[in-house]
């Protein structure tokens, strides 16, 4: 099958090179869409199509380089009943993916792996990778939640939607969000963290050693948790670390703050400097809590004041998982 001719698209509308969504998108208006309304008319006003799941598009993150596995026309993820994919599924699916191109839009597709179109119901779709079809609801469920997964839930495209039901679900979970106390937990954690392997041992033990490879172990954990840290801050729910630094540059607030001494971490050529750099950071992230009244005072405080944000904590219900789950932020 040649390229298929998308001179109609007047492609200087968009950015290239293609995001994966804006590819999902022109594949499925111009080549799945007129398939499906001449040999499925009948399911066509309850379909749902989407880039949904997990990876990198479903973000908005994905360049050239995310092409290598699970990008392009398998990320047009096309969500139905259960009766109609029993009734119309295999036929669709096979249709579908006999009429992608060897070729669209300049890229070679037949490259892309994998080619499989995938059909399924939008519930199905969020249990595969939240374990639940919504949002949590309980304090259990909050608890339980994945950070990750919370994410990209409330995250992905819609490519064609007549009944509002793809939409419906991602903006349930966009307005879903950590319960307060469950919130105060999770910014206690990565405080703890961030004292832990920052303020504690790489400003002070592992610099003054000169173990750079250990200080290399407790950098990247350090600037892991400040970057939850700044999600949470803004309440968002914080990706997995390969993402964190794309997600944070989007933050409404604080980033402003500690984004220029991350800067000045990742080019210190030495020892010291980087041990002077954490404890700047770690006095910054004070003064943001500060402002945020979630401390008193901006002075130097042991485990970077976690156990002081656990002790405002309402939730008897929260208080006993501390205690089962994170021990060490027990201060009550």
């Amino acid at each position: 099958m040649k390229e298929q001719n998308a001179s109609q698209l007047n492609p200087k509308n968009y950015e290239f090179p293609l995001k994966g969504h804006v590819y999902c998108k022109i594949l499925f208006d111009e080549i799945f869409l007129p398939i499906l309304k001449e040999r499925f008319p009948d399911v066509l006003s309850r379909l749902s199509a989407g880039v949904i799941g997990l990876g990198s598009d479903v973000l908005g993150a994905d360049d050239e380089l995310s092409r290598d596995h699970d990008w392009g026309p398998s990320k047009c993820q096309l969500l139905l009943s259960e009766q109609d994919i029993a009734a119309y599924g295999t036929s669709i699916s096979q249709a579908l993916e006999a009429a992608i191109p060897d070729a669209f839009l300049g890229i070679e597709t037949a490259k892309l792996r994998p080619k499989t179109i995938r059909i399924s119901t939008i519930d199905a779709v969020y249990r595969d990778f939240h374990e639940s079809a919504y949002p949590p609801v309980t304090i259990e469920e909050w608890a339980a939640a994945d950070d990750n997964d919370l994410y990209y839930a409330s995250s992905g495209f819609v490519l064609y939607d007549p009944s509002n039901a793809l939409s419906e679900r991602i903006s349930a979970f966009q307005k879903a969000y950590y319960p307060p106390d469950i919130w105060k937990w999770k910014i206690a954690s990565d405080l703890w963290g961030i004292w832990h392997n920052g303020d504690y041992n790489s400003s002070y033990r592992l610099a003054k050693r000169g173990d750079g490879i250990g200080l290399l172990i407790g950098q990247g954990a350090f600037v892991e948790c400040t970057l939850r840290l700044l999600c949470l801050l803004n309440r968002r729910f914080p990706v997995y670390w390969k993402w964190l630094h794309w997600e944070v540059q989007s933050l409404p607030k604080w980033m402003d703050i500690i984004g220029p001494s991350l800067k000045e971490l990742e080019s210190a050529n030495n020892h010291k400097a980087r041990g002077e750099i954490i404890h700047m950071i770690c006095q910054s992230i004070r003064e943001i809590l500060y402002k945020m009244d979630l401390l008193p005072d901006t002075a130097w405080r042991n485990f970077m004041g976690s156990q002081e944000i656990t002790l405002q904590i309402e939730s008897t219900q929260v208080k006993a998982l501390i205690r089962e789950e994170e021990p060490h932020l027990y201060a009550w």
